[in-house]
């Protein structure tokens, strides 16, 4: 099932190139379960410009994130409960949505999107579930996901250069050194609060 899904991706962006990355994203990035990192990194060893993968995979992941916002919006956090299941929201991820929030207010959206392996539809959805206002939503979606798709695309055109094995091991230790900073940065921020 997975190679078949992977064969697919490749076929897409070898195909359409950066359009193929946007609509990727964006079905990524909106209630389908498409796995963005993989279009990401296809769309670097294949040789596609990292800057174009990043805008071209940014505004998909921005424009697909609109429709998560919207079911949040519209259906709220009742109909979540009963039918998140559907959209791959159970209580466990509404609770991590409510703390997220609680930790980060708005800046949870672009910390969510930047950071790698979250499930960036729980904060699509949780964005609209909370009524956060909607220009705001869309540009930290759009800033915070032109970096990531940046990193995994860059990290996909290492993959392809096997000579480049060092800056495969730093690109991986800074993407995963970021949820780790985050967290840091903000336990001392909590610390005086204490």
């Amino acid at each position: 099932m997975i190679d078949v899904i992977i064969e697919m991706i490749r076929n897409i962006t070898f195909n359409f190139g950066e359009i193929g990355v946007l609509i990727g994203m964006f079905l990524g990035s909106s209630i389908i379960p498409v796995p963005s990192e993989a279009i990401l990194v296809a769309a670097g060893a294949l040789g596609l410009s990292t800057i174009t993968v990043a805008i071209f995979g940014g505004v998909g992941s921005a424009l697909g994130a609109v429709v998560g916002y919207y079911i949040g919006k519209i259906g709220g956090r009742p109909f979540l409960e009963k039918y998140g299941k559907y959209f791959f929201i159970d209580p466990k991820k509404l609770k991590f949505i409510d703390k997220w929030f609680k930790r980060w207010g708005i800046y949870a959206v672009l910390i969510g999107r930047i950071i790698p392996l979250i499930p960036h539809k729980v904060f699509s959805i949780g964005s609209g579930f909370g009524n956060m206002d909607f220009k705001k939503f869309f540009v930290f979606t759009l800033v915070g996901s032109i970096p990531r798709c940046f990193l995994l695309s860059y990290f996909g055109f290492l993959l392809s250069e096997t000579r480049n094995i060092p800056l495969i091991i730093i690109t991986l230790a800074i993407f995963f050194a970021i949820p780790v900073l985050i967290d840091r940065i903000n336990s001392r921020r909590k610390k005086p609060e204490e």
